[in-house]
């Protein structure tokens, strides 16, 4: 037990250690930092979608998207009712006029969306997927994510 735990530290240390990137979205302009450990796995050649997984095949999906006719608050309750649909547990919710967040779980998974409102009636979103088990290791890693998703200078 005492070897797993000593492992765990270690291995929590390097991961803290290596450099976060950080995604600037001229177009729809927002920046969010990208856990380090995540590499970009898909970006369409049409949108402003990215998808990125790290070792572990944990996902995290960024993308901006136009408002339109719908209100911000609409649009996070349409991906909200998405995920319920599709069998996510919705455990929190928390929307304001400038940002979003909900988590839910399904099976041994739990899932974490954030949006904010940005410049000309757009919206930046991101969502990580990640095991129960390491709950304790993501909470720092999604706070700080939290934290530094904003809208480009001047929005």
């Amino acid at each position: 037990m005492r070897c797993a735990a000593l492992f765990a530290l270690l291995i929590s240390s390097q991961a803290a250690a290596q450099e976060w990137e950080v995604l600037e979205d001229s177009t729809f302009g927002y920046s969010l930092p990208i856990p380090p450990g995540y590499e970009l796995s898909l970006r369409p050649d049409t949108g402003n979608s990215r998808l990125f997984h790290n070792p572990q095949g944990d996902i995290l999906a960024v993308w901006g998207s136009q408002l339109a006719e719908r209100s911000f608050a609409d649009q996070v309750e349409a991906r909200r009712v998405q995920d319920e649909n599709a069998g996510w547990d919705i455990t929190y919710e928390r929307v304001t006029n400038e940002w979003a967040s909900y988590s839910g779980v399904q099976d041994d998974q739990i899932r974490y969306v954030r949006a904010i409102h940005l410049c000309d009636d757009n919206a930046a979103f991101f969502m990580i997927d990640y095991t129960r088990s390491q709950k304790q290791h993501y909470d720092p890693l999604v706070t700080r994510m939290v934290r530094q998703m904003r809208p480009a200078s001047g929005c």
